[in-house]
């Protein structure tokens, strides 16, 4: 492992930045708000236990082996069975209903003397509805059945309606919001000892006359056995708890209520590497100084509000790693199941938005004239053809390879391409430079002043200014890449940045709406998902009286905009522009209640406004 930078010659600077730390930060919990077994309370000899003490650690052991054991014993497969038999046993309910139902209309046609057509339809249906109610009858008995086998008690049922009743769907979100705080508050404790443990290793060897190049030596692997990890990871985890528990105070904090986990954490630190300490601390203390903001950040949301932070503090730093970082480009391929691989490449930013954005508007050009393949399909067909062989087009027709598919034949086993007199269709990857539309936002001074302002890429995050030029205005690099640009002007709120109005002169309304709203959201409003705006959607439903309008209309992905449909979920819009940040309150079918904001756009945002969005996740 090699030796943080803080373990050199100037011991001086180390022991600064541990003691220097803000003593305001809001800790945890001390003293006797801590369970008996992590207390410093004082050892037999009448002196205090610390951190990192036989008597503190036996108490994490004590603690932990509580904890063990507890688990064990949470999940009884009884109560698990007794819910799917009262689920079976009411979907049986329910078709033997609709069966008793369609035998009644089917009397009643009969008695009112209703055609002979009609009538075979009517029997139709009934005897369908007997069938599938025999089959749920079927399959509620087999649930019964289960329950017996395990032990459980069975009433005429079908199944203890008194254990299904005491089942708690809103204490069961609680206890799964709780037990993920304690999750990563412990890995918090975790970091925290490995810290402690790099340090008294380290100095173990010193005192057995190991020299300074070799001190910590395999103390990573030590830390990677007990986590049963690899070594590398080893020296990851160690690296990370490293800056986290010496450097990064607030985070820390916010890690040890657990507010975030393991892996937001290493987010941050990832994204202030560049930074010099006292940089480093400002990012610390913006995105988690306060820890339940920080608490309601989505993955990407979180990575990149320190990104934009950090690149704010030091622009130059920022470009340099940038730079850097365009050596590191690389192709790996990773095994998959059922015979397939993962491909993946490390390229630059440009060229990653321009293949996927061909790639994306090839799948849909192909959609639109009626191909039968998935949109993902044939995007990794594209992607093969170019990158296999790009024959000409009327060569290598019907391979795997081939981005046109596998073409169907007709009567006389031809394809269409093999008939005399046909032309082939454009089914050609070669997509135009204007057809392929990149959201870029950024300011005026960004773009014509040389402001330092960072800029937004819809569906990645933060740019830096620099980037955002070479992007919008060419770069002379030599790859061909002259883009024609269309600018539309957007208004932002002087103190919030929220996206308030904006140039529409293009587009009808409707679709100059979703492009507001896609501007304004920049990813899915559901919390904690971040997956890119697929839909738009009404906050209060179009059939209870909602608007379409701006105010009442928020991005959604797929998936979120159709669990919303679901019984027992509403959604509220909250705070406007004019007072911070839009959000949207979800409420969900226990009761429990999350907050979605949308993140400003760029440019420089008062103290005051920051915190008070802030406030508002």
């Amino acid at each position: 492992m090699v030796a943080p930078e803080w373990f050199g010659s100037n011991t001086e600077a180390a022991s600064t930045r541990l003691a220097g730390q803000d003593s305001s930060i809001p800790m945890v919990s001390t003293g006797n708000d801590l369970p008996a077994v992590l207390r410093a309370d004082p050892a037999a000899d009448g002196s205090a236990a610390i951190s990192g003490s036989t008597e503190v650690c036996q108490g994490l052991l004590v603690m932990g082996a509580a904890v063990l054991g507890r688990c064990a014993t949470f999940f009884e497969p009884v109560v698990l069975a007794q819910l799917d038999a009262a689920l079976a046993h009411e979907f049986a309910r329910q078709a033997q209903s609709r069966a008793g139902n369609a035998a009644h209309t089917l009397e009643l046609a009969i008695s009112k003397g209703h055609s002979t057509e009609a009538l075979e339809h009517l029997a139709h249906q009934g005897a369908s509805a007997k069938m599938v109610a025999n089959k749920a009858e079927s399959r509620a008995a087999l649930a019964t059945a289960v329950i017996t086998s395990l032990g459980g008690t069975v009433t005429e049922d079908g199944f203890d309606p008194d254990i299904v009743a005491q089942v708690s769907g809103a204490s069961l979100i609680d206890a799964i919001a709780m037990l993920e705080e304690a999750k990563n508050a412990l890995s918090a404790v975790q970091a925290q000892a490995q810290a402690i443990f790099v340090a008294q290793q380290r100095l173990d060897q010193a005192k057995s006359g190991l020299s300074k190049e070799r001190l910590g030596q395999g103390i990573a692997q030590q830390v990677a056995l007990a986590r049963h990890e690899s070594p590398y990871r080893g020296r990851q985890l160690c690296e990370l708890s490293e800056v986290l528990v010496r450097e990064m105070p607030y985070s820390m904090n916010a890690f040890t209520m657990g507010k975030i986990s393991e892996y937001r954490a290493s987010l941050i630190v990832k994204e202030t590497a560049f930074l010099s300490f006292e940089d480093r601390a400002q990012v610390d203390k913006l995105i988690c100084g306060n820890p339940d903001a920080a608490a309601l950040l989505g993955t990407r949301e979180l990575s990149s509000a320190a990104r934009k932070a950090a690149y704010e503090l030091d622009p130059e730093a920022f470009l340099k790693r940038h730079e850097k970082a365009i050596g590191d480009r690389y192709v790996s391929l990773r095994p998959a199941p059922d015979g397939m691989t993962f491909l993946t490449a490390l390229i630059p930013l440009k060229q990653g938005v321009r293949i996927l954005a061909t790639l994306t508007r090839v799948a849909d050009s192909a959609k639109a004239s009626g191909d039968e393949r998935g949109k993902g399909q044939i995007m990794a067909d594209a992607l093969m053809h170019r990158l296999i062989r790009h024959n000409p087009c009327d060569e290598g027709a019907g391979t795997l390879s081939d981005h046109r598919g596998v073409q169907p034949k007709n009567s006389t086993g031809e394809t269409w391409a093999q008939v005399p007199g046909t032309t082939r269709e454009p089914w050609c990857t070669t997509v135009g430079q204007p057809e392929i539309a990149l959201e870029l936002i950024m300011t005026d001074r960004s773009l014509f002043g040389g402001a330092k302002d960072s800029a937004v890429l819809v569906g990645y995050g933060p740019i830096p200014a620099p980037i955002a030029r070479n992007m919008t205005l060419g770069d002379g690099d030599g790859d061909g890449f002259s883009p024609r640009v269309w600018l539309k002007r957007l208004f932002t709120h002087p103190d919030s940045n929220a996206l308030l109005a904006m140039d529409s002169k293009s587009r009808l309304f409707p679709e100059g709406m979703k492009e507001f709203l896609r501007i304004q959201d920049q990813r899915c409003q559901t919390p904690y998902c971040d997956a890119p705006i697929r839909e738009y959607d009404h906050v209060k439903a179009y059939a209870a009286g909602g608007t379409t309008t701006i105010e009442n209309g928020q991005g959604l992905c797929t998936a979120c905009n159709q669990a919303k449909e679901a019984l027992g979920w509403s959604f509220e819009r909250g705070t406007g522009p004019e007072n911070g940040c839009p959000s949207t309150e979800v409420i969900t079918p226990t009761g429990h209640r999350y907050i979605s904001t949308a993140p400003p756009l760029p440019g420089p945002t008062p103290t005051r406004s920051r915190q008070q969005c802030g406030s508002q996740l």
